[in-house]
């Protein structure tokens, strides 16, 4: 038997729906987009009115969600943002290098370590350049500190 709070929860999200979607189309331009958004609109709808029907089958919709069982938060999102930073600066820093190496005719292994302060800032903790045996490091310390900004160790395999 279905409750009265039940159906008025049924008919509240689909008045919702029908309100969102209705919203949607009158922002949505004239034009190619617009028979999409109405697909989209109507698609939506119908799974608004059929939620009772998935929510009693024991059907679910939540592949459509995110899982959120655990909310983001101002903290994680801090956290990425920090390390998609940190990796961007790891990545460039270590363009830099191979182009210097590349101006010398030389390659190698470029080893780069950083770290993410309290105050946000990014230290770099490693500059490491391992090349070949026999390639020439005359004067490449110096050029690399020049070019960079980093005191890069050279070695050699």
């Amino acid at each position: 038997m279905i409750s009265i709070e039940t159906l008025r929860n049924w008919a509240l999200t689909v008045a919702l729906a029908a309100l969102a979607g209705g919203i949607v189309r009158l922002l949505t331009p004239k034009g190619s987009v617009e028979k999409a958004v109405r697909t989209v609109v109507a698609v939506f709808l119908l799974c608004a009115f059929l939620s009772p029907v998935f929510n009693r089958g024991g059907a679910s919709l939540d592949w459509i969600l995110p899982d959120m069982a655990q909310p983001p938060t101002l903290a994680s999102f801090d956290r990425e943002v920090s390390r998609q930073i940190q990796g961007a600066v790891e990545a460039e820093l270590r363009g830099r290098v191979e182009g210097v190496l590349a101006e010398r005719g030389l390659s190698g292994q470029i080893l780069l370590g950083t770290d993410i302060l309290s105050d946000g800032s990014i230290e770099i903790v490693t500059a490491r350049a391992v090349l070949p045996p026999g390639s020439s490091t005359l004067g490449l310390a110096a050029r690399l500190k020049a070019e960079t900004g980093l005191d890069v160790e050279i070695a050699k395999e």
